[in-house]
């Protein structure tokens, strides 16, 4: 029982040096993919004005396109995080 703990804590430590990896990639290396993210962002928050057929303010238009840039982002840095561990391990990861 204490290995599985012990195990448990080194994943997450891992997985939280991955997490913190994706982020730092995303602000500097990535940084075409976090712009790519923002316009994606923008065209969401269009189809969601379009769709609902609902006007937005300035104010409420930038919370729904922050919400969604910070999904993306910690879906991008998740899946990253993941990734990596796989690799490393070669064993399939479950959330």
């Amino acid at each position: 029982m204490a290995n599985k703990a012990i195990n448990r804590s080194d994943f997450e430590k891992t997985l939280r040096l991955y997490l913190k990896q994706a982020r730092e990639k995303l602000d500097g290396d990535l940084s075409g993919t976090r712009e790519a993210i923002k316009l994606i962002a923008a065209d969401k928050t269009r189809s969601f004005i379009e769709i609902t057929d609902r006007g937005l303010s300035k104010d409420e238009r930038e919370f729904l396109k922050s919400l969604i840039i910070s999904s993306m982002r910690y879906s991008f840095c998740y899946g990253y995080g993941i990734g990596k561990f796989e690799g490393n391990t070669n064993e399939r990861v479950y959330l």
